[in-house]
């Protein structure tokens, strides 16, 4: 993990809370003896956070669903095998069975949810959820596919049995495997790696596309671009979001074919790309026998505003350094690149993010901690536009906000 300054602080609040007056040294041996067994689930319970919601970026799901959950449903014709990596309490995991089941998705489909903590899946196993974690979701999704339990709102049990729950920590190898092998179709890893060393970061990146089937698409978050994309995957990019699908041939006989990628660099505009418009598939998804609808409950992807040509120029250039990842783009083109587009626009936000992460990996930090301190204060004036991929700017400010503190802090210890 990378902490920032108060990370740190609220960790060490939490482990002497828990040491008992025992000393540093004291404490990790008790943790790595058989008897401190309880006390590292505690603990890991303790600091770790499990705070979210429902349908949480419903710009981004809505163009999952629309680029590539429709058109797997309909080409695979299979159930499909679906992943949640850093689950918590398994809203995700409920969001992705609705996702599965309003796509038309065939009964056999499933979602996992794995967690580093114990307690955590022991709460998601139930998939019954606080109201207020529903607040993104559409009535008329929430009176189909949840159920009164109490004082709170479950999952149907139609839906919640086709959910499994495993304890995994994602620097453990080996990984989760769907039933029967092979990899999963998707796999969401969403706000988790933005917290990982650079190393870890890249080093996760890589086991989770081995663990995709040919042609699977793996979603992180729009604060987590890959700027060192391993050879296995390929951008997909549209107007609302970016994925990453494994570009492998399917073997003969099985799996799905990997997605057609496209990259259109003639023009400033960001066109929707690899996959057909929704359609009905006809099958019985696994809402036991009730008709999907595509897209129902998720509103529909926005169409970017109009921008100014030089904000257009930007957003192409933008674009491009992220294409590049997968073209065998250069760093050196891509800081050109990204320099060129502030530039144009100083307060492209996303792009000086992007610029931050490069720098920083290239093992230039104290230029990072520029770029990414910029970025937070026109995102924090309000001067940043919305641009492609990067259409959450409150979730952006978060982890601009998490850079600064965290370089910061090394630099005052460094």
């Amino acid at each position: 993990m990378s902490l920032s300054g108060p990370q740190v602080r609220r960790l060490d609040e939490r482990l002497a809370a828990r040491s008992h007056g025992l000393t540093p040294q004291q404490y990790l041996n008790h943790l790595k003896s058989p008897s401190g067994a309880l006390e590292l689930e505690a603990l890991i319970n303790a600091v770790v956070v499990h705070k979210t919601d429902l349908f949480r970026d419903e710009v981004q799901l809505s163009a999952f669903r629309t680029q590539v959950l429709v058109p797997l449903v309909d080409r695979a014709r299979r159930p499909l095998r679906v992943w949640s990596a850093g689950c918590a309490t398994g809203e995700e995991v409920a969001t992705l069975l609705v996702l599965l089941a309003e796509a038309g998705a065939e009964a056999g489909s499933t979602v996992l949810g794995t967690d580093i903590s114990a307690p955590a899946l022991r709460q998601a196993q139930g998939l019954g959820f606080a109201p207020e974690q529903l607040r993104r979701v559409p009535a008329g999704t929430r009176e189909r596919y949840f159920v009164q339990a109490g004082a709170r709102v479950a999952l149907a049990p139609a839906l919640r049995e086709r959910a499994t729950f495993q304890l995994h920590n994602l620097m453990d190898t080996p990984y989760p495997a769907p039933a029967g092998g092979g990899g999963f179709d998707v796999i969401f890893c969403r706000n988790v790696l933005i917290y990982f060393t650079v190393e870890a970061f890249q080093r996760t990146v890589e086991v989770l596309a081995g663990s995709l089937a040919p042609g699977g698409t793996l979603v992180l978050s729009s604060s987590e671009p890959l700027l060192q994309l391993p050879t296995s995957l390929r951008v997909l990019r549209g107007e609302q979001a970016f994925f990453y699908v494994r570009a492998d041939e399917a073997p003969e006989g099985g799996g799905a074919p990997a997605f057609p990628l496209e990259r259109k660099r003639d023009s400033g505009s960001f066109p929707t790309v690899g996959a057909p418009g929704p359609g009905a598939n006809g099958r019985k998804g696994i809402d036991a026998g009730r008709p999907g609808e595509a897209g129902r409950g998720l509103p529909s992807a926005r169409p970017p505003p109009r921008v100014e040509p030089a904000s257009a120029e930007a957003d192409h250039l933008f674009a491009g350094v992220l294409d590049g990842t997968s073209s065998g783009g250069t760093e050196d083109v891509a800081e050109k690149d990204l320099r060129r587009c502030l530039a144009l626009d100083p307060d492209h936000a996303a792009a000086r993010y992007l610029l931050g992460l490069l720098l920083e990996q290239g093992g230039r930090p104290d230029e990072a901690c520029v770029e990414y301190r910029r970025a937070l204060q026109s995102l924090e004036a309000g001067r940043a536009r919305a641009v492609p991929f990067f259409l959450n700017p409150a979730r952006l400010q978060v982890a601009c906000a998490h850079a600064t503190e965290r370089l910061e802090a090394a630099g005052r210890t460094g």
